[in-house]
């Protein structure tokens, strides 16, 4: 899983700008316009304008985008638990494995983990930072 997927994801639950995706995943605008070319080139999502006056370009899910973001979100389910009970047995290397493995969805699991649980995380792991997500190479190979 990677930015694609995420961004896919974030679209799912209704994110459908660039700049909200940036806002919520915490990632570079180029970054997230680059990966939507790529998706949309594999038919995954959909560009469209909308509004009369104030136009915007929003990106819609295609039935291929809506049946793989479906998979994505059951793959996250296991990984939430995976995290959970990495975190409750006090294994910190696993738990910061899996948080540096899914930086991008990490503010996607808002609906699968308990919000206070989640802020808890981000103690819980002294070096890591969330910001640093924009210094990381993206890798905008997407898999099928």
């Amino acid at each position: 899983m990677n930015l694609g997927d995420a961004i896919l994801l974030a679209i799912a639950e209704g994110l459908k700008t660039p700049k909200a995706i940036v806002e919520k995943l915490n990632v570079k605008i180029d970054d997230v316009k680059n990966v939507l070319q790529d998706l949309e080139a594999r038919g995954l999502v959909e560009k469209k304008t909308k509004g009369l006056i104030f136009k915007k370009e929003v990106y819609e899910l295609t039935k291929a985008g809506f049946e793989r973001s479906a998979r994505i979100k059951e793959k996250l389910r296991s990984i939430a638990d995976q995290l959970r009970e990495a975190y409750e047995k006090g294994d910190k290397t696993k738990v910061e494995e899996i948080v540096t493995s899914y930086r991008y969805f990490i503010p996607l699991m808002l609906g699968l983990m308990d919000i206070i649980w989640i802020s808890t995380l981000y103690d819980y792991i002294d070096d890591f930072d969330i910001n640093d997500v924009n210094e990381i190479d993206m890798d905008l190979d997407v898999e099928f």
